[in-house]
């Protein structure tokens, strides 16, 4: 009987073990049809595999990252989505000014806030600002705001109230 050798990622090794412990692995050997199964069923989608870039349901690991990245966003409560825009115009933001977003008083936006530091949504800065304490995404979520809202993490940040400047007397 003839034998095909292919070199696997150490990965797609560890998906195929996975596979040949399972009971449809188990009949198709007991059928003798595993080898010519596969080979038949990659020469029938060899087209399909050449457009989509490789055989559905391999994820490369940027696919994987943003799946699980937008995965992430879409778990968070409503005050959440509502506060991670505000880090598109400020790196930190205060207590009062989650507050107001989310039309709170203090005390209850106080436990909020110790609640989504605890959650790692959001950390403690260094620094204060107007005499309040002020916080930033925590680590993981910067990351993820910063790939969902500004794909290039060297964009620079627009507010959305700044009027556009008027060019000067020597400029266009």
């Amino acid at each position: 009987m003839p034998v095909i050798e292919l070199n696997l990622s150490d990965e797609v090794y560890l998906r195929w073990r996975d596979f040949m412990g399972s009971q449809q692995a188990d009949r198709l050997v007991e059928a003798g049809l595993l080898g010519d199964w596969v080979a038949l069923g990659f020469m029938n989608k060899i087209n399909d595999y050449l457009k989509q870039g490789g055989p559905p349901g391999v994820e490369t690991e940027d696919e994987r990252r943003q799946r699980m990245e937008a995965e992430a966003r879409r778990k968070l409560t409503k005050p959440q989505k509502r506060v991670l825009p505000m880090f598109d115009e400020n790196e930190t933001i205060t207590l009062p000014e989650i507050c107001r977003v989310l039309g709170i008083p203090l005390d209850q936006g106080r436990t909020l806030v110790q609640d989504w530091v605890a959650q790692d949504f959001l950390s403690n800065a260094p620094r204060s600002r107007d005499d309040a304490p002020t916080f930033v995404l925590s680590r993981s979520w910067q990351e993820r705001n910063l790939a969902a809202n500004r794909p290039s993490l060297h964009a620079p940040r627009r507010l959305h109230f700044a009027a556009k400047s008027k060019p000067g007397p020597n400029e266009g």
